[in-house]
């Protein structure tokens, strides 16, 4: 028996996008999140890139990010400006949007889909069987999931 299809470890912009994914996939997926508050402290990344913006345009939450950001070609390597205005794609630049405002707005679309986070709890330990992963959150919190998705920071 378990508790979710998918636990996701962690709620930043990959994990947010990945639980909504699923979710419109019609995949019972929870978001474990460390962080108590719902807004990212400090800036993160500065914007977004073209293929981004595409993927966001066929989710239909384009919109949402370019009132948010500013339109612009983006810098390229060593200084070298990249011109990408005329690569075949409705979104032929870079959004400047910082990564607080890009949580937030995948947030905001998470929440809406009805994806469930959890927050204040931190994966502490999982161990996996036949039959999926036993995850363990922090304070001894039990949590049973067919898989689970995370990554390390360091």
């Amino acid at each position: 028996m378990t508790d979710h299809a998918v636990i996701i470890a962690g709620g930043g912009p990959t994990g947010l996008m990945l639980g909504a994914e699923l979710r419109l996939a019609g995949v019972d997926a929870v978001i474990v999140e460390r962080k108590v508050e719902r807004v990212r402290v400090g800036a993160g990344a500065l914007g977004l890139h073209s293929r981004t913006l595409e993927v966001f345009d066929q989710r239909g939450i384009a919109d949402r990010f370019l009132a948010a950001g500013k339109p612009m070609q983006v810098l390229g390597f060593a200084n070298l400006r990249f011109d990408i205005s005329a690569f075949p794609s409705r979104h032929p630049y870079g959004l400047a949007l910082v990564q607080k405002h890009t949580e937030r707005i995948l947030l905001e679309w998470a929440e809406e889909l009805g994806v469930p986070i959890l927050r204040g709890a931190e994966v502490s330990g999982f161990v996996g069987d036949d039959s999926g992963v036993a995850v363990t959150l922090g304070g001894g919190r039990p949590l049973r999931g067919q898989y689970l998705v995370g990554w390390s920071r360091g």
